[in-house]
């Protein structure tokens, strides 16, 4: 089984810590490649005797000059990279796929995409396909918020869906355990460290262009050679960057295809992905020149050979990863063949998967007010950033019942809007009037008319679909200019504070708009964990749990036994807080609280899963609100929560909902 969310978290930013070390080791080396060649080119025009080699202010220069090169190069790529994992999708030559598009192989990928998406509770990533032969794919960004995926044209010609489905979870195990930062970072610094070979270029350019005027012969040669030396320098850069990125990704490919396993149940899904790329001429290689900075974070190795013997190599060989997965394969790949999408889409539960809602057939067996919650808070808080087979078909089951009509609103750029607008138009119609009044004043007519039309199907939708319609919009609402994002965020603001109150639908709406779709088009460096003190945090904490008791529970008895729970499964024991009067609870200051709490640990933010789950769950239940309200603070924290589903237990029996919710 894939470790534990938390601890990849922390693995990350181990990995973080140990690439800066391999960076630094790299720059020291290179300095002292530099400094040997100019002491030799020094040697060679007669300018320093050959016992001269210690010279400090020499060796200074070169750390200088080296560190600000590289560093500088390193620096540029990072912030070149700011905006996310679109800006590496359109490096690789991948074009985005429409939601509307009608290409059979194209939405066999969307829908494989937006179900693995709403089983691990996040909103659903842009999809890119490169057009390349070979069979690959990867997933880029610094979180969940700006994340794309991205898959080859050979993956959608060759894989079926099942494997297609493997590659996909592959890739959002890099999306939920934090990888994709630190793939990033990667890149950042593998391009400084390659940047010498550019110098070295240029140097010999103009040695080629001064060949014809009057200098000094042994000057022109001497700035020949010292080009030659520096691209050759650049080259043991691409070596160190390479054995970067190897001692980097190698292990946590494992991890990957071990966690798509966990997510899907279908070791022959990834499986067979990787057997086909053996299988195929083309493999698994990428043509684009980028690949040389991006090569780590693919699904399988970019490059077209191992190099010396697989210790360049950016993935485990392609055998061994396989025998992790089937250790009988014999080493002998199949036979590859295209294969066709549109006979092999399902038109219910695919055979061999969980049937969904603990064998409940279909969706319609899902609560629709109250959602049950079937395991205590320590197990809650272990499914974070994982994704299971009964997961994932309530995300299929949930996406087929979506009507058609809402279904194509939320993949058009335009209607994705007014979809938005319309979620947030109150049912009651004193505030619907003044709401749908408001927005005709303010927004665009061709915007209040399709949510005129949109707001009935809206409404009728259950509860349960609200934030999943939302997350299947995301990709439509990324392809907004920064102009109507303005426009819509200032809509939206106002459709909310309409009844001059912010529920908690409205609250979970907002922090699922900040958080994901404010990463594009107001881009801010991801908070970083400062925290790591439980007992320092605990007043914030506790300021949390009180708004979620009181949601959970109306009765000041029974809110007072929630958040004393909840505190003693953040504290570990006894503790001295109390619950503050409702009147005492507002939004904005379980807001602030959540954004202290975010810049904390890892570690940290499972004990305050924990202790919002177990606050919950105090009664053994939880509606639709609380659900709601555990989304925006899971979300606020970066840590994805899974949808809940209805199912059994090992050695529990399934809790009752609670009726009127």
């Amino acid at each position: 089984m894939a470790t534990d969310f938390f601890q990849q978290q922390d693995s990350a930013r181990r990995k973080t810590v140990q690439l800066v070390v391999y960076f630094v080791l790299a720059i020291a080396i290179l300095i002292v490649l530099v400094y040997a060649l100019l002491l030799g080119l020094g040697v060679y025009g007669g300018v320093k005797p050959v016992s001269a080699w210690w010279q400090p202010e020499l060796l200074l220069l070169v750390a200088a000059g080296v560190g600000i090169l590289v560093g500088g190069a390193s620096v540029f790529k990072v912030a070149q990279l700011a905006s996310g994992g679109q800006t590496v999708a359109l490096m690789m030559g991948g074009k985005e796929v429409p939601g509307t598009t009608t290409d059979a192989r194209e939405k066999r990928l969307l829908n494989v995409v937006e179900e693995m998406a709403l089983a691990a509770g996040v909103p659903v990533p842009p999809v890119y396909v490169l057009e390349e032969p070979g069979i690959n794919a990867f997933a880029a960004g610094y979180t969940s918020g700006d994340a794309v995926v991205a898959v080859s044209r050979g993956a959608l010609d060759y894989l079926t869906r099942d494997e297609l489905q493997g590659v996909v979870a592959h890739e959002f195990s890099h999306i939920l355990n934090g990888d994709m930062r630190l793939n990033i970072r990667l890149i950042g610094l593998i391009f400084g460290i390659m940047a010498l070979s550019i110098i070295g270029r240029m140097l010999v350019l103009t040695s080629g262009r001064r060949a014809s005027s009057r200098e000094d012969p042994r000057a022109r040669i001497a700035l020949m050679l010292l080009g030659v030396a520096v691209i050759v320098l650049g080259l043991v850069g691409a070596f160190f960057g390479r054995l970067i990125m190897a001692a980097v990704s190698r292990q946590r490919e494992y991890l990957a295809d071990a966690s798509a396993v966990q997510f899907t149940r279908n070791p022959d899904g990834i499986g067979g992905a990787l057997k086909k790329i053996g299988g195929l001429a083309e493999g698994s290689r990428i043509k684009n020149p980028q690949a040389a900075e991006a090569g780590h974070m693919f699904f399988a190795n970019a490059f077209a050979g191992g190099g010396l013997a697989g210790l360049l190599a950016t993935h485990p060989p392609l055998v061994e990863r396989i025998r992790q997965l089937d250790p009988q394969f014999d080493g002998q790949f199949p036979e590859v063949r295209p294969v066709g999408a549109e006979r092999e889409e399902p038109e219910g539960p695919r055979s061999g998967r969980v049937p969904p809602f603990g064998g409940m057939p279909g969706f319609p067996g899902l609560p629709q007010v109250p959602a049950p919650v079937l395991v205590l808070a320590g197990d809650a808080a272990s499914r974070i950033g994982h994704v299971d087979p009964e997961e994932i078909g309530y995300a299929q089951a949930l996406h087929e019942s979506v009507p058609d009509l809402l279904r194509i609103a939320a993949q058009e750029p335009f209607s994705a809007r007014a979809l938005v607008y319309a979620l947030l138009v109150d049912p009651r119609a004193d505030l619907r009037d003044l709401q749908l009044t408001q927005l005709k004043a303010g927004a665009e007519p061709q915007d209040f008319a399709e949510t005129v039309r949109l707001v009935r199907p809206v409404h009728a939708l259950p509860d349960t679909h609200r934030l999943p319609l939302l997350d299947l919009a995301m990709p439509a609402l990324r392809q907004m200019s920064p102009r109507q994002h303005r426009a819509f965020r200032a809509q939206v603001e106002a459709l909310m504070i309409a009844d001059q109150r912010l529920s908690l639908f409205e609250y979970a709406l907002r922090c699922v708009l900040h958080r994901h779709l404010d990463a594009q088009f107001l881009p801010q460096r991801p908070a970083r964990p400062v925290h790591n003190s439980p007992q320092k945090l605990a007043q914030p904490v506790a300021t949390v749990l009180a708004l979620v008791a009181w949601e959970g529970q109306p009765q000041s008895d029974a809110a007072a036994q929630a958040f004393d729970m909840g505190m003693r499964s953040y504290m570990g024991g006894d503790h001295t807080y109390r619950l503050p009067t409702r009147e005492e609870c507002s939004l904005a200051d379980f807001d602030a609280a959540l954004q202290t709490l975010n810049q904390s640990v890892p570690a940290i933010k499972r004990r305050i899963v924990i202790a919002c789950t177990a606050c919950i769950l105090a009664n053994q239940q939880v509606a639709v609100r609380e659900a709601e309200l555990l989304r925006a603070i899971c979300d606020t924290l970066d840590c994805p929560l899974p949808p809940l589903v209805v199912g059994e237990s090992e050695g529990q029996s399934q809790l009752k909902t609670m009726e009127g919710a």
